[in-house]
């Protein structure tokens, strides 16, 4: 997916893209969420039966190969994170359990690049954060539908940015990927 703004990396690299996917989820078609955060069925799959957003649906096929993560929602956090998740229960968004990285080099890892993302801190993180190992994935979900505005912000380019300027030797370009979804 092309960049609004390119990203000039120390070095003189220049960076106009990122890797995008697509991806297509069975649509749910259960009763919704009593809290969809307004999405209705914008954002609302089925992934082996589960009742998930298309967030922690890519999580669910990333656990499937190894991987750790979470849905790293900053909805309403004023940059910071609002709940690490990894699902979503049929309850008010308040009621929505938070569950902290408590593995170091991940938790480490994310507080970096939103020390050097000042000072939006955490705005812009990307969806779905994932580890395995020493391996890391941002991966931002965007709906294709016709019509639908969910648009890569100016935030997730400025995290990106931070992630890249961080010059962790673990992420680079290749560590980031959009997922464009819609149903089948």
């Amino acid at each position: 997916m092309k960049l609004k703004v390119p990203i000039h990396l120390p070095g003189g690299r220049m960076i106009h893209e990122v890797a995008s996917a697509v991806l297509r989820f069975a649509k749910w078609t259960g009763a919704p969420f009593l809290d969809d955060f307004g999405k209705k069925s914008a954002a609302l799959v089925e992934l082996d039966g589960e009742h998930l957003f298309a967030e922690l649906a890519v999580l669910r096929l990333l656990e499937k190969e190894g991987w750790a993560g979470r849905w790293v929602n900053t909805y309403s956090g004023r940059g910071e994170v609002w709940k690490y998740l990894t699902e979503w229960r049929d309850a008010p968004r308040g009621d929505q359990k938070s569950r902290p990285i408590e593995e170091p080099e991940p938790r480490q890892l994310l507080a970096r690049i939103a020390a050097l993302n000042k000072p939006a801190r955490y705005a812009g993180c990307w969806d779905t954060v994932a580890w395995r190992g020493d391996d890391f994935v941002f991966l931002e979900c965007k709906r294709t539908a016709p019509k639908y505005k969910d648009l890569v912000s100016k935030e997730q380019e400025d995290w990106l940015r931070s992630a890249l300027y961080l010059g962790d030797r673990r992420l680079s370009v290749d560590s980031f990927c959009f997922i464009q979804w819609d149903y089948l």
